[in-house]
């Protein structure tokens, strides 16, 4: 989402039941080529927050979607809280960057300390936490993939309750 000011007169907001005319000098948003003033992105989202489910249980979400089978998404919240799920269990740690300093090496999804191969051989679930983690911290989002996914709730469904 980018946001810019309002230089010219006659644009509208495109959000659903909205279009009313942006006043010079006013702050808009642009969302996927939309648009938006300050509500109508808010309620945007908002309504994109509640579709992905991230005010439930992250792990109840991650199950859910594992037993419906086919794409899993989550969001980068989700993805963080997960991480954070399967790290309260004992001696459990992310592997950040695994491969960095082997030299030059060709690099998983443009994500250096991660060559293809590891990747592509499947990753154990601290592997996957840290790569996860990796792609967070830069701002990307990262390839998530079902067997990872899995991985990471087999791990945290095996942490003893407090």
């Amino acid at each position: 989402m980018s946001t810019t000011i309002v230089w010219e007169t006659g644009l509208t907001c495109d959000g659903p039941a909205c279009g009313r005319e942006f006043t010079l000098g006013e702050e808009i948003l642009f969302w996927y080529g939309r648009k938006l003033c300050q509500p109508c992105a808010a309620q945007d989202a908002a309504s994109r927050r509640e579709a992905a489910h991230e005010d439930e249980d992250v792990l109840a979400v991650a199950r859910r979607l594992l037993d419906a089978g086919g794409r899993v998404i989550l969001t980068r919240r989700q993805l963080r809280e997960l991480i954070t799920l399967a790290c309260a269990g004992p001696s459990f740690a992310p592997v950040r960057k695994p491969d960095a300093g082997t030299g030059r090496r060709q690099w998983y999804g443009r994500m250096p300390g991660w060559v293809t191969d590891r990747v592509a051989a499947g990753l154990c679930a601290p592997e996957v936490a840290g790569l996860w983690l990796d792609f967070l911290d830069v701002g990307r989002m990262p390839p998530i993939r079902y067997a990872d996914v899995e991985s990471l709730v087999e791990v945290i469904q095996a942490v003893p309750a407090v």
